[in-house]
């Protein structure tokens, strides 16, 4: 592990974080190694992605630290809207390494990629070189798959996107459409869309299909 005496010449700049994680021992880890270091301070925590969205846009937040597996709003959703609502720079940190996640997340704007089990060893590290406004991916992952997922993802609109994510939530075509104000018909059209870019036949397969693709992260209720 990186020790507070490890620091680099910039330490004197003093990074606001924001951690995202619906656990709360893991949030509580992810401060105690933050404040060890001293170049990083907490500024706020949430338990969910739509916490997050509106604790960063509360709060000065250079850099949002968040898992991909949360209630109310998953990952993948919440680093999309971030990244078009805040100036802060995401690293995700994550027990999926799957390279579709990977893939995923860079392309919807995160920073940096790390594995739970990498943070001790990478933590500092993947924070240095995000807040230097490159590029972090953990060691372990292999780049060259992730680079080809990336190529192949399957191109939705952002309204799709919504969509998509209040069927994965469990919302009727009705309740998408008073959800987003738009018509039923405009909702169906939408989803209509999804399942054939999907290749999907009903709802289950539609919500599996996007997990394979690295679209979302599969509602635990479906993956069991």
């Amino acid at each position: 592990m990186r020790s507070a005496a490890m620091k680099s010449p910039d330490h004197k700049k003093t990074h606001h974080v924001l951690l995202v994680d619906d656990h709360a021992l893991v949030r509580r880890g992810l401060a105690s190694l933050l404040r060890s270091d001293g170049r990083f301070e907490v500024v706020g925590e949430a338990g969910n992605g739509l916490d997050a969205l509106s604790l960063a846009r509360e709060k000065p937040v250079d850099i949002v630290i968040l898992d991909l597996s949360m209630p109310r709003l998953n990952g993948l959703e919440t680093i999309r809207r971030l990244h078009q609502t805040s100036r802060a720079v995401i690293l995700v940190l994550s027990m999926h390494d799957d390279e579709q996640f990977v893939a995923q997340a860079l392309r919807d704007g995160a920073r940096g990629y790390l594995l739970k089990h990498a943070m001790d060893d990478e933590l500092f590290q993947a924070l240095e070189t995000i807040a230097r406004g490159g590029r972090y991916v953990s060691s372990s992952i292999d780049m060259s798959r992730v680079e080809e997922r990336h190529l192949t993802q399957l191109d939705l609109t952002a309204r799709e996107r919504e969509v998509l994510q209040l069927i994965v939530d469990g919302h009727t075509t009705q309740e998408v459409a008073d959800i987003l104000t738009i018509s039923p018909h405009t909702a169906t059209r939408h989803r209509a869309n999804l399942m054939q870019k999907l290749n999907a036949h009903n709802q289950v397969e539609l919500v599996r299909n996007a997990a394979q693709k690295g679209l979302i992260i599969m509602p635990r209720n479906l993956a069991e």
